[in-house]
């Protein structure tokens, strides 16, 4: 008897929803009404707004769902972007490309990683979109989430199979981009999910810094404990022969809290890089005698 009233219900609903379905003379009579032209620049502006009542009268009429804008992006890129779920809905209802790509080589699912809107990104997930597309500066929406400091949109890609090793232009995997904007929860995430802790950087233009050398130029002590504590060698040099503690002594910033970490984890005080300077030599130069004194006592030589 239940099941023979919810199947009663169902197709009420069902013949409720095509009779409440908009005509296309009936949505085109609306748009004459509100004063809103039929053109894309209209639809993007009322896609951006959140506007689902009007996009509806669009679509409709019979405007392509994957119409763009001059920069290649379509209304569900920027319904993901800006968080109306209620248009993205309506968008994918109307079977939008999920993985379109706009100028930018930009996805729905990156916009929506960036700006944090989780119910968006596991929508798309769901929708087929696909966790790994990089964009024209190969990043992924993984990389998004991590420097944006988008936890929860992180361990929903993660579920969903994001590589962690994947490497954009700048050299970074989303574990190096967490470290340098100072994401210190999704850095404990990647790692507990596999993050390289010793990867190197692999850009053309860089020395192969790891996550510890990023962490102690950036004077970041807490994250640096953290990758320590994982495994992180201490004494791994660049291309030029530079350490971290190297790395640490160079910056023109205050890096004593770090250096003092790296040197009670082995860190070697004497270590040269390629052009035979040392971590003293660096100090010296930049004439930081709080950091001098640091080395002096650990054991440098002069």
């Amino acid at each position: 008897m239940k099941f023979r009233v919810w199947l009663a219900v169902i197709i009420l609903c069902f013949i409720g929803h095509q009779a409440w379905a908009i005509t296309p003379e009936a949505a085109r009579t609306e748009l004459a009404q509100e004063s809103i032209p039929y053109t894309v620049e209209a639809l993007v502006s009322h896609i951006e707004k959140g506007n689902t009542e009007v996009v509806g009268w669009f679509l409709a009429i019979g405007m392509d769902v994957d119409t763009a804008n001059e920069f290649g992006e379509t209304g569900l890129m920027l319904a993901s972007e800006q968080g109306h779920l209620e248009m993205v809905r309506l968008l994918l209802a109307d079977n939008a490309n999920v993985n379109a790509q706009d100028l930018a080589k930009r996805t729905a699912l990156m916009n929506a990683a960036q700006n944090g809107h989780t119910a968006i990104v596991k929508l798309l997930l769901t929708r087929g979109a696909d966790v790994d597309l990089a964009s024209q500066w190969k990043s992924t929406a993984l990389h998004e989430a991590s420097m944006n400091g988008h936890y929860d949109v992180a361990q929903i890609l993660l579920n969903a199979g994001a590589d962690l090793k994947l490497i954009n232009n700048a050299g970074h995997t989303p574990l190096v981009e967490a470290i340098i904007e100072g994401q210190d929860s999704i850095i404990q995430l990647l790692i507990s999910r596999g993050a390289d802790v010793n990867a190197r950087d692999l850009s053309g233009f860089s020395m192969g810094e790891t996550p510890l050398i990023v962490a102690a130029m950036k004077g970041k002590t807490d994250i640096a404990a953290v990758l320590i504590a994982k495994g992180a060698k201490v004494n791994t040099k660049t291309k030029d022969g530079q350490t971290a503690l190297i790395y640490a002594a160079r910056s023109p910033d205050d890096r004593s809290e770090v250096v003092k970490l790296l040197i009670e984890n082995g860190a070697d005080v004497n270590a040269e890089d390629n052009t035979g300077m040392t971590a003293l030599d660096y100090a010296l130069k930049r004439r930081d005698i709080l950091l001098f004194k640091i080395l002096m006592e650990s054991g440098a030589k002069e």
